[in-house]
């Protein structure tokens, strides 16, 4: 099976299977119990759902493919690239205190 998954933006998936192209996009500030829109990959909206493990499974039903090792893959590069970001969120703040706990003197 040809498959991929990534994050193009912060809350915009691709995935693509087998020539076929999704998009998963989030939208903020929506009043909606549907945010998470699939699209093809022209922008034409296909469905609307509720997550986006719910897009993703839409994918599945739709492709006849199984998206949850999609969807894990996917979930678990996101949560990395957000460890690392994070961790280096913390180590550039104590460095800020430690910078303000200096004797200014």
């Amino acid at each position: 099976m040809d498959y991929s998954v990534e994050e193009i933006q912060p809350n915009v998936w691709r995935v693509s299977i087998e020539g076929i192209t999704r998009i998963i996009r989030y939208r903020p500030g929506n009043m909606t119990f549907a945010p998470w829109d699939v699209t093809s990959a022209e922008g034409r909206t296909l469905w609307s759902a509720a997550s986006l493990e719910s897009a993703f499974r839409w994918i599945q039903a739709r492709t006849g493919q199984p998206v949850e090792a999609l969807f894990a893959q996917a979930l678990l590069e996101h949560a990395a690239r957000n460890d690392s970001a994070e961790a280096s969120k913390p180590e550039a703040a104590s460095q800020a205190e430690t910078r303000k706990e200096a004797p200014s003197g």
